[in-house]
C-alpha cells in the first residue's frame, strides 16, 4: 500500500511540476509578446499582462506544493543539526504539523475566495476570476496530502544533507 501511495505521489509531483513548467513557458511567451506589442509595435496588449499574471500565480503555487511535499523548503541548518536525533525528529514533526495547519487554512479560505470570485469576470480575459484563485485550495490540498503521508509514515522522510 505505501509503495503504491509513494508511486502515486511521485507521479502527481511530476504532473504538478510539468504543469508548472508549461505555465511558466507560456508566461514567458506572454511577457515577450507584451514587450513586442508595447515597445516594437507600439500597441499595448492588456491580455498578455493579465494572462501572464494568472499563469505566474498558478505555476508558483503548483511548484510550492511539490516543494512542501519533497520537504525542500529553505531552512537554516545551524540549530537543527546540533540537536540530538529525538529532539530533531520532534522539531520536524512540529514543523510538519504547523505546515499542515497552514495548508488546511489554504484549502478552507482559498476555496471560499475562489467560490466568491467565480461570479466576477476577469477584466480582459473571458474567464471568471475564481479560476485564478482556485490554485490556492488545490495547492493546499496537495501539500496537506504530502504532509499527512509524511506524518503518518515517519520512516519515509528523506533526511536533509
Amino acid at each position: 500500500m505505501t509503495a503504491f501511495v509513494r508511486r502515486l505521489l511521485h507521479w502527481s509531483d511530476r504532473l504538478f511540476l510539468g504543469t508548472a513548467a508549461l505555465f511558466s513557458a507560456i508566461y514567458l511567451t506572454a511577457i515577450c509578446l507584451q514587450v513586442l506589442y508595447r515597445y516594437v509595435l507600439e500597441l499595448p496588449s492588456p491580455w498578455t499582462e493579465e494572462m501572464a499574471r494568472y499563469l505566474f500565480v498558478w505555476s508558483a503555487f503548483l511548484a510550492a506544493a511539490v516543494s512542501v511535499g519533497r520537504d525542500d523548503q529553505f531552512f537554516i541548518p545551524a540549530f537543527i543539526e546540533r540537536l540530538p536525533a529525538r529532539p530533531r525528529r520532534m522539531l520536524q514533526v512540529g514543523i510538519d504539523i504547523l505546515q499542515l495547519c497552514f495548508a488546511l487554512v489554504m484549502v478552507r479560505y482559498g476555496s471560499i475566495m475562489a467560490d466568491r470570485m467565480m461570479m466576477a469576470r476577469s477584466p480582459v480575459l473571458p474567464i471568471p476570476q475564481g479560476v485564478a484563485y482556485m490554485v490556492i485550495p488545490i495547492a493546499g490540498l496537495y501539500m496537506a496530502v504530502h504532509l499527512l503521508y509524511r506524518l503518518l509514515l515517519p520512516g519515509l522522510r528523506t533526511e536533509r544533507p
